[in-house]
């Protein structure tokens, strides 16, 4: 890379995967073995020799892919040079004697903010793989024997909320056997998931589940296939035992519960993926947990029994996806989830197809799926999604109709937040990508969706978003502003908690304004800030909330970032109890309540080199619930008069705290091989005395029971190649 100021060359160190805060130039390897225009694998070096590399399908990237391969950076008096090695176990390629490889090389020159390609690239195309050049005559390909094993043995010392420390030690081994030149099998045999960065919890007063993020690397690592359907949620496994609620009614009125396990436990788990020369997809996931058991005890005998929460559970999904001409394809999921010692199986099956036009301007999206749930009987839901797009040019557009029926239930395996939906949408987007005056690009959306219950058939929402974005050429400073309206009342069913959707509660017509400006991350010093109001339009509520993640770079090895978020919101609605008068009528009732959340979060780390690190993550989050109104919902969902709900013996009142440190030391001493040292800290406590005093809360918060732990893990690659030269 030619650089007539190679002092200018930006080399800011980070860890390996993580480009988005690194202040460092880049070069890529963009590589398309089957040449579909759909199907990538990207390598990227830094000028500063850190690593990075990615699966792509189409427009989506997957970042927590990982290979094992090398590479070496030089900065020259002329620019700098990169070295790669990338071995074909890195790679899955067609059994034929002649190959041709799409293939792409994209260099990023930081200080200019400027991206490079080899072959040309239209901007104002959405993906990138179909604009690969093309590399020809690749003949006789003899990949060798792709098998490495990956032991590892770890050590944890760990103290729990009573104080008492304990350890134990663990050891497994990750899997990875080529079958053939296409084909993979990873394999993960006694998981040790301990040092995974800790979730950051909130206090969820909705009616839906809270979506986390898959942070442990099996899951995160290869699975661009089990994507396919969006039937695929990993934290399923090992996650919430499917019947814990339960022990709760079978307790006698002498029993308490003295231990219920709050998740599962992975025994092993296993992915084979892989495509034919012909260009077909092929996948397999299978995992498997081990019986989760609450123990209740008879207070007056002092014997325990023990309830099965959930039984040993078998966890499979298969996945076919047929590339097509265009930039195309076709795919075929499945998944299905069996309870031992549970008279229940889930089971979801799906297809979607992507059609795209020979220049790649408009497309066709579809996707259909279909649930059943066994149990003494079978309940059956379906949902699909349509999708016409224009994908090319200054100006896009999307119509969009989504469908999940009221039995609809993909949730063994899967994530959705709640079926019983319907929609339309529309979407207008028009985008300047080339500078002009003194921005250097703009982006315009104009959104509109229409919801409504599929059965009963009834309205819920009408939503409006505006969103306007740009970057200024001058001091590099990005601003966007998002406008929402609901001009209409809605219909909300789900806060009700009430089966049936008979029942409703009307949220008023709102409106809200939230901007953005974030300045040049290139500065020692940067700032994001994220300003947003909201206000409903015919009734005293409202709220603001403020964004403020200030950054510094020390050097080109050490830096810090702070994130600051505050949000309040006044006199919302929520619902606080409902019980069953008699057959035909419910009783009903919302709390009138305010709302305020801070939450504060310090991310640092010091790179000593491109091998080793030191992070830090501290994150504390706290958020109270003050109720100052109760009313009875009444049948036109709307309030009643005041009622002094409080008669009842009820409070509802909330300040909860979590509070999490997360300090790693990590070493990759040798391509594939790593040792790592981890401390984390936990606290998390909720009740209903209301602090107003932030450093009261926070100093009754680090004095509340908390879990600590400490661990040592050491990890080493094996290749079978590598071994066999030995």
């Amino acid at each position: 890379m030619h650089d007539p100021l190679p002092d200018s060359i930006l080399r800011e160190l980070s860890l390996r995967d993580k480009f988005d805060d690194a202040n460092a130039d880049l070069f890529s390897v963009l590589i398309n073995p089957f040449d579909d225009g759909v199907n990538g694998m990207e390598f990227l070096v830094s000028a500063a020799g850190v690593q990075s590399d990615a699966k792509h399908i189409g427009e989506e990237g997957d970042s927590n892919w990982d290979a094992v391969w090398e590479s070496a950076v030089n900065i020259t008096d002329q620019g700098w040079i990169v070295e790669y090695k990338i071995p074909y176990s890195a790679l899955r390629f067609p059994n034929k004697s002649v190959q041709s490889w799409g293939i792409h090389f994209f260099r990023n020159i930081r200080r200019y903010r400027e991206w490079s390609t080899w072959n040309f690239v239209d901007i104002n195309t959405q993906e990138i793989i179909s604009q690969s050049g093309l590399i020809t005559n690749i003949r006789d390909i003899e990949p060798p024997l792709r098998l490495s094993v990956t032991p590892y043995v770890s050590a944890y010392l760990e103290k729990n909320t009573e104080g008492i420390w304990n350890h134990n030690f663990n050891a497994g081994m990750d899997l990875k056997w080529g079958i053939n030149q296409s084909f993979t099998l990873d394999m993960i045999l006694i998981p040790d998931f301990g040092q995974v960065q800790s979730d950051d919890h909130i206090l969820n007063l909705s009616p839906y589940e809270i979506m986390y993020s898959e942070k442990r690397a099996f899951f995160t690592e290869g699975t661009e296939l089990f994507n396919k359907g969006e039937i695929f949620y990993s934290r399923r496994i090992g996650g919430r035992p499917k019947f814990k609620s339960e022990i709760n009614s079978a307790l006698d009125s002498n029993e308490i519960i003295t231990e219920n396990p709050i998740e599962t436990k992975l025994i092993n788990a296993t992915k084979i993926s892989g495509r034919t020369n012909s260009g077909l997809g092929i996948g397999f996931f299978n995992a498997m947990t081990s019986a989760a058991e609450g123990i209740i005890s008879d207070t007056i005998t002092g014997v325990n029994r023990k309830f099965l929460t959930q039984g040993f559970t078998n966890y499979n999904m298969i996945v076919l996806d047929q590339s097509l001409k265009n930039n195309s394809y076709v795919s075929l999921v499945n998944t299905n989830v069996a309870y031992e010692n549970h008279n229940y199986m889930a089971n979801v099956t799906g297809t979607e197809t992507l059609l795209k036009n020979k220049e790649n301007s408009y497309q066709v999206f579809a996707r259909g799926t279909l649930s059943q749930i066994y149990t003494d009987s079978t309940t059956l839901g379906h949902a699909y999604f349509v999708q016409f797009a224009k994908t090319k040019g200054q100006f896009l557009f999307e119509l969009a109709h989504n469908t999940e029926s009221h039995t609809y239930d993909p949730n063994d395996f899967g994530y959705l937040q709640s079926n019983n939906e319907s929609s339309w949408g529309a979407e207008l987007k028009y985008n300047i990508n080339k500078p002009f005056w003194k921005v250097r690009n703009w982006q315009n959306e104009l959104e509109i969706v229409y919801s409504s219950l599929y059965k009963p058939r009834k309205f819920t929402d009408f939503e409006i978003n505006m969103q306007t974005h740009t970057t200024f050429t001058k001091r590099y400073i990005t601003a966007m502003i998002n406008l929402s309206l609901n001009p209409i009342e809605n219909h909300d069913y789900r806060e009700t908690r009430v089966d049936g959707f008979e029942w409703m509660l009307k949220r008023p017509r709102t409106g809200s304004l939230i901007a953005m400006i974030s300045t040049d991350y290139r500065k020692t010093f940067a700032i994001d800030f994220m300003p947003g109001v909201w206000k409903a339009f015919d009734y005293d509520r409202y709220g603001y909330s403020l964004n403020i993640s200030p950054r510094v770079r020390i050097s080109d090895k050490w830096l810090i970032v702070y994130d600051f978020g505050i949000e309040n919101s006044y006199n919302t609605l929520g619902h606080v109890d409902h019980y069953e008068i008699n057959t035909d009528h419910m009783a009903i009732f919302i709390g009138k309540r305010d709302q305020m959340t801070i939450a504060n979060t310090i991310s640092t780390g010091y790179i000593f080199n491109n091998k080793s690190s030191l992070n830090l993550r501290v994150r504390h989050y706290w958020s109270q619930v003050e109720y100052d109104d109760y009313s009875q919902l009444l049948e036109t969902g709307y309030l009643g008069n005041s009622i002094d709900y409080n008669t009842y013996g009820s409070k509802f009142d909330t300040n909860f705290n979590a509070f999490t440190i997360d300090l790693q030391y990590l070493w990759r001493f040798a391509p594939g091989s790593e040792l790592s040292i981890v401390w984390k800290n936990s606290i998390n406590y909720e009740r209903d005395v209301i602090v107003n005093n932030f450093w009261e809360n926070l100093d009754y918060t680090l004095g509340y029971d908390q879990l600590n732990s400490i661990s040592l893990k050491f990890l080493y690659y094996l290749d079978y190649q590598y071994l066999n030269r030995k």
